[in-house]
């Protein structure tokens, strides 16, 4: 190591470390200490360009990462609920367009046929047996009807679902029934279609609770799966007359870490085989000063049938070690002939494809299955069997849909008209983030993993994880990453000043077990596939075909992509021109209750940005919903153990129904939970060393506020208060 690396090494052993609450000293003021003395800082080309992105950027317009980040084809499924192979140049996959609100279908071979508009924010889609083909969005309360004539797709209507900001996933029965997800409300809707006197589609609806965080439903004969999210839950219900799901008869597999995705078969009995793809079953261990035992493992599981299912875990194979991490898509079946059974998985965070092989067994398939690899560029989110041995592939992260016969495998790039402006830069940097490229030399033996920033924080939110932190009794929950560029310093304990210590710090931490210099070029023998990014197509000086990627422009691309990675439209607000009286309620106790700590501004270390209460309403309805609701400073509200000597940095607000649990330590569940909590000392303000002296112990001072653990005699918030609170807290 040179002497300037050597000398930024021990600057940084002081420093803050990246990801909330890990084990680090005080950071001196300004972040990291300085260099050796007479040694250039190889981070401050890094500043001078953070600086000047700041400062040309406008805050209460920057743009919502929805379609900022390309097409991002994010599903599949079969044409044929059946799933019988389609003929050449016959329609055979639909695949929805996340990032343009699109539905595109697909032949055999991922050539597009025609494309039709989709829900906000397409995350689902349905094929019932008549053959009509259904729509979800993330962001719309409606699904889209379409009717497939011929190799072209054509809306055929809207169905209308009243109390459901949103709709994550879709599935659909024999029975004509459809399954919902409504993820913020974290319900099951079962819907039975059908047609209206005027055309309108019409519908049977049936409403109940799965789980925190509902994002996968996959219907079999007999049996209904849900993937619940920050629950790290898979909930199998059998399946009644009619479709309907049986609530008594449930099973559940849970995890300590998040599940992201699982296929299943139903077997002999009534029962069925799972398998599953999710972080290592494991605590969270950030003892050893990085990331322990969150490897990326395949699991198989039996689930008995009856009014009391059991499960049993049969196997659990650790898929980081053949570079196979955050397997989003795999896929179970029966190999034809004996009694074996085969799990395809594939990572978005690696560049490997695996076949686990389970020989059978008296007691069922065996725990040690073969293992096989071969290359398959990361980014897969989805995948669909198109008979005789080929995989059909979503991949949001190269935007193409990927065909693989066995052989080369052929990337089908989404056509995108152009609008796709994105530098190669902030592809590298979405590369870095979702993938181990970040710490390519990472190992996984004994706490030792190999993971991606996605590990912990699904599509950049949170795992619903409150995990130990390492230092003495502290436990805390994870933190989006999406909206950093405005909400510094970063983290509870905020002890990154800026995304020029994020960024270097992730890269420091990331590969802190290695054994490898954090401070290390990336080449295209490391990562063949960042030349489908086209990120060694250019350098910055606009020199072609450079050969390697230097640190410097590692950290640029990281901080590049995080400066973009902005918070997505909130479904609650789309079409909104003006708050309800609920919500204008809601606004007002805000700005009297909470606006102290939580700030109105554009930018939490500028108070000088703050948004008059007068123009709230015009900016929190504005798709950007740009205001942080946050501050740099730290505050101790009664949430303990505190993750820093002085509180906890008051988080932002934004999108809060993306972030459950709530508080540092994860102690609520909901925010009525935390509303309920909430007590003050007396109407009006107080300072800010008033609020802290009462948490300390001290009597409490006219306005101090807290969310737990507030001393005996306080007032409460009344019920009208946290009903327009949390109507209002619905729209940030």
């Amino acid at each position: 190591m040179d002497a300037v690396r050597l000398a930024l090494a021990l600057s940084l052993a002081l420093a803050a470390l990246a990801c909330d609450g890990r084990p680090a000293s005080p950071a001196p003021a300004g972040g990291a200490a300085a260099p050796a003395v007479g040694a250039p800082d190889p981070l401050e080309p890094l500043r001078q360009f953070e600086a000047s992105r700041r400062a040309a950027a406008d805050f209460s317009r920057q743009p919502s990462s929805d379609r900022l980040l390309g097409p991002d084809p994010i599903a599949l499924r079969p044409v044929d609920p059946r799933g019988r192979p389609a003929a050449p140049g016959a329609p055979a996959l639909l695949s929805p367009l996340r990032g343009r609100d699109a539905l595109v279908l697909l032949d055999a071979s991922l050539r597009e046929l025609s494309r039709a508009p989709a829900p906000a924010s397409p995350t689902g889609v349905a094929v019932l047996p008549s053959g009509d083909v259904f729509a979800s969005g993330e962001a719309s309360p409606a699904l889209f009807r379409y009717a497939l004539r011929g190799a072209s797709i054509e809306p055929a209507g809207r169905l209308e679902l009243a109390g459901v900001r949103g709709v994550r996933d879709l599935a659909a029965g024999p029975e004509g029934v459809l399954y919902a997800l409504d993820e913020r409300a974290g319900a099951l809707l079962t819907l039975r279609p059908g047609a209206g006197a005027d055309g309108r589609v019409e519908v049977e609806r049936w409403d109940e609770p799965i789980g925190a965080g509902p994002f996968r439903v996959v219907r079999l004969a007999r049996h209904l799966l849900v993937g619940c999210l920050l629950d790290h839950t898979i909930v199998v219900l059998p399946v009644g007359e009619g479709g309907r799901p049986l609530s008594g008869g449930a099973a559940r597999i849970r995890h300590d870490g998040p599940i992201w995705s699982f296929d299943a078969l139903e077997v002999e009995g009534g029962g069925l085989l799972l398998a599953a793809g999710g972080v290592e079953d494991h605590p969270l261990d950030r003892t050893g000063g990085s990331f322990g035992y969150i490897d990326s493992f395949v699991f198989l599981y039996r689930v008995t049938a009856g009014a009391r299912p059991e499960v049993t875990r049969l196997a659990a194979v650790n898929v980081s070690e053949h570079g196979v991490l955050t397997p989003k898509a795999v896929a179970l079946s029966a190999v034809p002939g004996s009694a074996d059974v085969r799990v395809i998985a594939t990572g978005y965070g690696g560049d490997r494809r695996a076949e686990l092989l389970f020989r059978a067994a008296e007691a069922g398939p065996s725990a040690a299955p073969a293992v096989s690899t071969r290359p398959l560029a990361p980014g897969v989110a989805a995948m669909a069997a198109l008979g005789g041995g080929a995989f059909a592939y979503a991949n949001p992260l190269l935007d193409a849909w990927l065909l693989d016969a066995g052989g080369e495998v052929v990337k089908r790039p989404v056509h995108d008209d152009g609008e796709d402006t994105r530098s190669g830069e902030v592809r590298l940097g979405e590369a870095l983030f979702f993938t181990s490229l970040m710490a390519p030399w990472n190992r996984t033996d004994g706490p030792l993993s190999r993971f991606t920033c996605e590990t912990c924080h699904f599509e950049g939110y949170v795992d619903g994880r409150t995990h130990h932190t390492g230092r003495g009794d502290v436990r805390a929950t994870t933190k989006p990453l999406l909206g950093l560029f405005n909400n510094r310093p970063h983290f509870s304990r905020a002890l990154d000043p800026d995304l020029t210590a994020v960024a270097d710090n992730e890269f420091r931490v990331a590969g802190a077990l290695s054994g490898h210099d954090p401070w290390f070029s990336v080449s295209r023998d490391i990562a063949p596939w960042l030349a489908d990014l086209g990120v060694f197509d250019v350098d910055r000086a606009g020199r072609a075909g450079r050969a390697e990627l230097s640190p410097e422009a590692l950290r640029r691309a990281l901080m590049s992509f995080l400066m973009a990675f902005s918070h997505r439209t909130n479904p609650a607000v789309v079409g909104r021109a003006g708050f309800t009286a609920l919500e204008r309620d809601g606004a007002r106790v805000f700005r009297d209750r909470c606006a102290r700590c939580h700030a109105p501004v554009l930018r939490s270390d500028d108070p000088g940005s703050a948004v008059p209460f007068e123009r709230w309403e015009e900016l929190v309805l504005a798709p950007e919903g740009a205001i942080v609701w946050g501050k740099a400073g730290y505050e101790k509200t009664g949430v303990v153990p505190y993750v820093h000597e002085q509180g906890a940095r008051v988080p932002s607000l934004r999108r809060l129904y993306k972030k459950r649990p709530y508080f540092t330590n994860g102690s609520a569940r909901t925010l009525r939970d935390v509303l309920e909590r909430a007590r003050f000392a007396a109407p009006g303000g107080a300072d800010a060393s008033a609020a802290k002296g009462a948490a300390n112990g001290a009597a409490p001072a006219p306005g101090a506020f807290f969310h737990d653990g507030a001393p005996a005699g306080l007032a409460a918030l009344d019920p009208a208060a946290i009903d327009a609170l949390l109507a209002f807290l619905d729209l940030l």
